[in-house]
């Protein structure tokens, strides 16, 4: 059951980063940011008290507020490296942030089979494949660089934030997530309140798409760590880090963004590690 909750959350992690990154450039990266965790924190809200499960432990309100501080920073990174680089690139790198929860998983014991390693192993080779030769044809070699930069240190905060949120979510996954867009609500607003003192070109008619999109982030997340609750964390991390397919799927279909020879060849290569990782 885990192994389906974690690739419904690579699903729907894609939707939240295509519903984001389809603005990129057009609107500001803390106007985006605002829509998306507000939308994101009503999901945690209603799950919650719809399974009363809105207990606060205090220990799982620390940890909630520094996985916020983290998720914050990364979404922020992500954005900008979107305005630099093609959405399926940037959110490839970003998905590097497996690594993290991965080797907290084997510094803690936690084994993983033959099979399992294994695919993991396809996985990543996968992700490769998918966003290096892209990479190598961009025309704005040096813009594509700093791109992958930013997207690296998210995937790192991205990463580390897992693991807290993981560790704080001990009594109740949507308390804990509750609290951990706090940060991310109260950065954005202020940013758009008081600091810019402008929207930064949100329309009406982008609210919806980016609340839709808060709303992917957050029952991704539900999902994610009710599956990493079941079985590994290090596992249902990689089982997550499909996600930029997905986004990059969406972008053919909505943003007319072809997928290469190489990119499709990846798309097979990963859905043969899924295969080993699910057996």
């Amino acid at each position: 059951m885990y192994v389906l909750l974690a690739l419904l959350s690579s699903v729907l992690f894609g939707v939240w980063a295509f519903g984001i990154g389809r603005y990129r450039g057009s609107i500001s990266v803390f106007s985006v940011v605002l829509v998306s965790a507000t939308a994101a924190a009503m999901v945690y809200l209603v799950v919650g008290l719809a399974n009363d499960g809105l207990e606060f432990a205090e220990g799982d309100v620390l940890r909630g507020l520094a996985g916020g501080a983290l998720n914050v920073s990364g979404t922020l990174l992500v954005l900008k490296a979107f305005q630099r680089g093609p959405m399926g690139v940037v959110s490839g790198v970003a998905a590097s942030s497996t690594l993290v929860p991965l080797a907290y998983s084997l510094l803690t014991g936690e084994s993983l089979s033959p099979l399992v390693v294994a695919g993991i192993g396809l996985i990543f080779a996968g992700l490769l494949v998918f966003y290096v030769p892209s990479m190598k044809r961009d025309p704005n070699a040096a813009r594509g660089l700093g791109a992958v930069g930013l997207a690296l240190i998210a995937a790192l905060f991205y990463g580390l934030a897992t693991v807290t949120l993981d560790r704080g979510s001990l009594v109740s996954i949507t308390a804990t997530m509750l609290v951990s867009q706090i940060p991310q609500v109260l950065v954005a607003f202020v940013m758009v309140a008081f600091v810019a003192r402008s929207w930064g070109g949100l329309t009406r008619r982008a609210l919806l798409p980016l609340a839709g999109a808060g709303v992917a982030l957050g029952l991704g997340q539900v999902a994610f760590f009710a599956a990493a609750g079941e079985g590994s964390l290090g596992v249902v991390s990689v089982l997550g880090s499909l996600s930029p397919l997905v986004t990059a799927l969406l972008a053919l279909v909505f943003l007319s963004e072809k997928m290469t020879r190489w990119q499709t060849l990846a798309l097979v290569i990963v859905l043969m590690g899924t295969c080993l990782v699910v057996a």
